[in-house]
């Protein structure tokens, strides 16, 4: 019975910290929605300046998914260009980093504190203040089910199943990898995944690189999860969509290749920062930076040529249309 309760309260830890960050990034987007679209709308202009957008959207929102759907919109409705949309995204990768580095904040214990105070404000009769309560709600309820998984994790760390499942994801890196971008692409949330990792590594439960492996598998999983926005999207917004997948999915395959030496880099900045959470934190922003950096700099000649693709397309389809009609 006691195995059985350590489980559920992992399981409903993991639904809580799920729970509590979707109700925070769903009051974050009602707070700033309208603002959102000015920012995205607006970024026209250089390729810097749609990355920057990229980066400060995701800030302000808590979701790289909320900004590439918006951003797919906006492509859809000739707001964006594909370039435009392409390095808001990007720059969304990067953004996202700041939810790895709230959840090393040591508050879950008073993570109750935060849910009275969210509901008090709940209680307003002015929507924007019963809104930011339910984001403070959201906060507390993310910290409340992280103190819950990691309490059950304590316990079912030294079971032998669990030994096995760990020890499956610490054989070699692609089984960390995939393992995160399996979890990251059910649960449709990186942040969440990487989440997971962090209180896995900091538990001693699995090792440095299995972690990394886990965090760059989320960001390949969630990229394929936002794939969901392609449907009844156009040409161009699906294009941007896809190049997006693949540049994530290159960008995971050269670190995945440099996993040991890139793991001990990290394992420096710890000797520094004694923080394990800390450290899969800055895994995720130094690999989101640099993948974001190459990306910048090969970025023209990639929607040179994905242009190119649908611009042949358009008129394959305008030359059958032509052929219909006179036949």
């Amino acid at each position: 019975m006691s195995g059985i309760y350590h489980v559920l309260a992992v399981a409903g830890g993991l639904t809580l910290f799920l729970f509590g960050l979707n109700l925070m990034r769903s009051a974050l987007i009602k707070l700033n929605n309208e603002k959102l679209k000015g920012i995205l709308s607006k970024a026209t202009g250089s390729k810097f300046r749609a990355l920057i957008t990229g980066i400060l959207a995701t800030v302000l929102v808590q979701s790289s998914s909320g900004v590439t759907a918006i951003s797919v919109a906006l492509i859809c409705a000739d707001l964006l260009t594909l370039s435009q949309g392409l390095m808001i995204m990007i720059g969304a990768n990067i953004g996202t980093t700041a939810t790895a580095f709230i959840f090393t904040l040591q508050i879950e214990k008073f993570s109750l504190v935060f849910v009275i105070l969210g509901y008090i404000l709940l209680l307003s009769r002015k929507e924007r203040i019963s809104t930011i309560g339910t984001m403070i709600v959201g906060f507390g309820i993310l910290f409340l089910g992280i103190d819950i998984m990691n309490a059950g994790l304590s316990f079912i760390s030294e079971s032998r199943y669990f030994l096995n499942m760990m020890l499956l994801l610490s054989e070699n890196a692609l089984n960390s990898f995939l393992g995160g971008a399996l979890i990251s692409a059910l649960l449709q949330s990186s942040s969440v995944t990487i989440g997971l990792s962090q209180n896995l590594y900091a538990i001693g439960a699995i090792g440095l690189k299995p972690a990394v492996g886990i965090m760059l598998g989320a960001n390949v999983g969630t990229a394929v999860a936002s794939l969901v926005v392609a449907v009844s999207s156009t040409k161009e917004a699906k294009a941007a969509l896809y190049v997006n997948v693949l540049f994530n999915l290159v960008g995971g395959g050269i670190f995945l290749i440099v996993i040991s030496p890139f793991s001990k880099l990290i394992a420096l900045l710890e000797g520094f920062i004694p923080n394990k959470k800390l450290s899969i934190a800055y895994s995720h922003l130094i690999f989101n930076v640099l993948t974001a950096f190459l990306f910048f700099f090969i970025h023209d000649k990639v929607v040179l040529f994905v242009q190119k693709r649908l611009n042949s397309r358009n008129k394959l389809t305008e030359k059958k249309h032509y052929d219909m009609i006179i036949s």
